[in-house]
């Protein structure tokens, strides 16, 4: 048996209109193991959201295409998979934690039956047994059981957060995405819903990707690191090689727009200019008008992902055999 849950490899996604194609996701390729958490970090734009729904199997239908690439769970190749069957695969093998909990909810049925929907789609059982787990996950989350009759606007932010966190641990799933499940919540709930993801997690040996913008909370949250920019993956690791070791330039901007407790600045370090736009990226490194590190042959042609050290890939000139005059 592998001991990785989750292979994604050589993933290409294009959004597809009349008038454009949007390369949203550009030949990705990462693992994840069993009972690990990741961290999925980038702007706005990025495409961690795409590689999310592409895992999920939720692309828009008619915009949204994998043009080449493998997902595969446990070594079954999601891709491969009709649409009934990864019915079957979403919500009791992998589950998604939307990022607004004020959408994802459904309004006009209580947080009691939405949760019930779920264990009464995979499980064989009654739907009096299914309200009785509801009841369970909602004392799980932290909120009264007796509140499954209630709806969701009868609930705060914080606690919308938590039901939705509740339907997606109903059924036990092997994986767990989160995509910036504390975006829309303050400073003090967000810390809550955290350690409570965190316990959950260890309780259940669940593994997760956790999208987020927050390098703070990858840093308390995560044993793996991947960043991503302009729908490729820059650079990917363990937490201590990409946090104490940088090696992209984009990772290390990212790190100094942090701030800082020993160092008094009048203003925070800002990376240059905008992301890319994935409707019309460079045949080139797609950060090249934003990089303080560039040279002249950055234009010459793109960089391919090299692995520095064990489990540490990076993509940039600056590491691949081309730069110091050898061939890929």
């Amino acid at each position: 048996m592998s001991e990785n849950i989750l292979e994604v490899k050589d993933l290409v996604i294009h959004y597809e209109t009349d008038e454009e194609v949007v390369e949203a996701v550009n030949d990705i390729t990462f693992t994840l193991k069993k009972g690990q958490v990741m961290g999925l970090v980038g702007e706005t734009g990025a495409g961690k959201t795409t590689t999310a729904l592409g895992i999920m199997g939720l692309l828009p239908s008619k915009v949204g295409h994998v043009i080449q690439g493998s997902i595969k769970l446990e070594g079954e190749d999601l891709l491969r998979k009709s649409p009934r069957e990864m019915r079957d695969v979403r919500g009791k093998r992998i589950s998604m934690i939307f990022q607004d909990p004020m959408t994802a909810l459904n309004p006009v049925k209580t947080v009691g039956d939405q949760i019930a929907e779920v264990v009464l789609l995979h499980n064989r059982c009654s739907k009096a047994e299914a309200l009785k787990r509801a009841q369970e996950m909602l004392a799980m989350v932290g909120i009264v059981p007796e509140r499954y009759k209630d709806y969701p606007h009868q609930f705060s932010g914080g606690m919308k957060q938590r039901i939705v966190i509740a339907i997606a641990l109903a059924c036990e799933p092997d994986l767990l995405i989160a995509d910036e499940p504390t975006t829309a919540l303050d400073v003090t709930i967000q810390a809550q819903i955290l350690d409570m993801m965190r316990k959950l997690q260890k309780d259940h040996g669940t593994s997760m990707i956790l999208i987020t913008h927050d390098l703070g909370v990858v840093a308390e949250m995560c044993e793996t690191v991947a960043v991503m920019y302009a729908g490729q993956l820059v650079e990917f690791g363990s937490l201590e090689e990409v946090f104490d070791n940088p090696k992209h330039p984009y990772t290390r901007a990212l790190y100094q727009s942090i701030p800082s407790l020993d160092k008094d600045v009048e203003r925070l370090h800002v990376i240059p200019g905008m992301v890319s736009d994935p409707s019309n990226l460079p045949p080139y490194c797609s950060f090249f008008e934003r990089c303080d590190e560039k040279c002249d042959r950055c234009r010459d042609f793109e960089p391919w992902a090299v692995e520095v050290d064990p489990g540490h890939v990076v993509r940039c000139l600056q590491y691949t055999p081309e730069w110091n005059g050898g061939e890929k």
